[in-house]
């Protein structure tokens, strides 16, 4: 494995080609790495080929079935990973300074679909009147984001941090509890029939509880969409399992009561050790910890 970068041919040489080049060798090939990087396939075409002309290196093998790396293009693979690695953590250390005086600028909040569209977004005007410069983006998805590599700021998350690899710089408050229950529509007396998540999620919590309970029958609707859940309950396809603090509130909807035991889970917010002085990330931190404490309660 070569030990230092290879020497560069071109004095044109364009160090964002390094980004197309390990976009490409993740995914595998043109389209892939174009819709990660939201750019188009003759883009990262032509940005790979500036790379290896400027390194006089072939760094990958065109088949139809994608990119493969040449032993060349993986020893370059290796030094290249070593300077995104760099490059983050310069991201991460510029995105904690800031004004002390007054919180401004971008932060990428990551949680669940419920989350956002029940408990942050309606809250927000609470943290815009604090900090009327902060910009937030909610990224919506029940998939875990990677806060190494600066797929979000902040998460939202149910799961337990620090037992996945690489999480070990991730900082993990506690900050509540959500509480679950079994709902049906007020209008439909019908509690034979269930909605649940799909194969990929059936081993959440959620899921299993409803499993338990009606043994081995098959649910009517299977999403790994909550709110869609949530509406199919509304609608009478069958019960759901949802967050009580919208469940309880929805008044088309009535709590079945299918266990003795309470469901409940710990609710994570976690961001990178990196981020621990950002002014912009403290600021999501005491906001969503009061919206948890106003609505979830501890």
């Amino acid at each position: 494995m070569a030990n230092h970068f290879p020497e560069i041919e071109s004095r044109d040489f364009d160090w964002n080609d390094l980004k197309y080049a390990l976009a490409v060798a993740r995914h595998g090939g043109l389209s892939q790495a174009a819709k990660v990087l939201g750019s188009s396939a003759s883009t990262v075409a032509r940005h790979i080929q500036q790379l290896e002309a400027a390194l006089g290196h072939t760094l990958f093998l065109r088949q139809q079935s994608g990119y493969l790396l040449t032993d060349e293009g993986k020893e370059v693979l290796d030094l290249i990973v070593n300077v995104e690695d760099a490059l983050l953590a310069l991201e991460r250390r510029d995105a904690s300074s800031g004004s002390c005086r007054q919180v401004s600028g971008y932060v990428r909040l990551a949680c669940a679909e419920m989350m956002a569209v029940h408990l942050i977004t309606p809250n927000l005007p609470r943290l815009y009147a604090l900090h009327p410069k902060l910009q937030v983006e909610l990224a919506v998805d029940i998939k875990l984001v990677d806060l190494n590599r600066r797929e979000a700021d902040v998460a939202l998350r149910l799961t337990n941090p620090g037992e996945k690899p690489g999480e070990q710089d991730y900082i993990a408050h506690a900050i509540g509890k959500v509480y679950f229950s079994a709902y049906r529509s007020r209008h439909h007396e019908d509690n034979s029939q269930y909605v649940s998540w799909g194969k990929d999620w059936e081993h959440l919590p959620m899921a299993q509880w409803l499993k338990h309970y009606f043994k081995t029958q098959h649910p009517r609707l299977l999403s790994n969409n909550a709110n869609v859940q949530l509406q199919a309950a509304r609608a009478g396809v069958g019960l759901a399992v949802l967050p009580r603090f919208i469940g309880d509130a929805d008044p088309d909807l009535i709590e079945v009561s299918i266990s003795k035991s309470e469901l409940s889970r710990n609710l994570w917010l976690v961001y990178h050790r990196d981020l621990k002085a950002s002014t912009r990330v403290l600021a999501i931190r005491d906001f969503l910890s009061n919206c948890i404490q106003d609505h979830l309660g501890k």
